[in-house]
């Protein structure tokens, strides 16, 4: 019994990998309005696996997903994959310290998330560019992050309602 529940649980880690590399992937081909702004959907997976499993596999997830994308891409340690990295560490930081304080709804947190992904990117970009006048797009970024994060945060919502995932029975 304990090798079928290892094995499914392998499975869909495995599944909310792939479907997380697949949005990172296409979500660059999306038309958004707004130069630099990206919707964030491959973070839903992530919200999605640190309801279901936890926090480590959440980190697993997001760090495997920023360096299978960027590999499959031929990005792989340019300059896309360092703000897609800082960012993700940035945002799974406070994601976990929200997580972890049981106060905030998955909305908050996804909200927070995306703002501090930005925060992550924009200091990428200082030490990338060495100047910190990349500093003046952080208003725009956490602007844009308001929305994004809702909506990020509320299609996590009603996955983990479709997959019927309550506090008690995470996998």
């Amino acid at each position: 019994m304990r090798k079928r529940s290892a094995t499914r649980r392998m499975t869909l880690l495995t599944m909310l990998l792939a479907m997380s590399i697949l949005l990172h992937m296409i979500e660059p081909a999306l038309p958004i309005p707004v130069p630099g702004v990206k919707l964030g959907l491959a973070n839903i997976l992530g919200l999605i696996t640190l309801y279901l499993f936890g926090i480590k596999e959440m980190m697993t997830i997001n760090i495997m997903r920023v360096l299978m994308a960027s590999l499959l891409r031929g990005i792989i340690f340019g300059t896309g994959f360092w703000l897609s990295m800082s960012g993700m560490l940035l945002s799974s930081l406070i994601t976990i310290l929200l997580f972890k304080q049981n106060k905030f709804t998955k909305i908050g947190i996804s909200m927070a998330s995306s703002a501090f992904h930005g925060v992550g990117q924009i200091l990428a970009l200082i030490f990338i560019n060495n100047t910190v006048m990349m500093i003046y797009w952080l208003p725009m970024l956490w602007f844009s992050s308001v929305p994004t994060g809702y909506i990020t945060g509320t299609l996590s919502i009603q996955v983990l309602k479709r997959l019927k995932v309550t506090e008690r029975n995470r996998v």
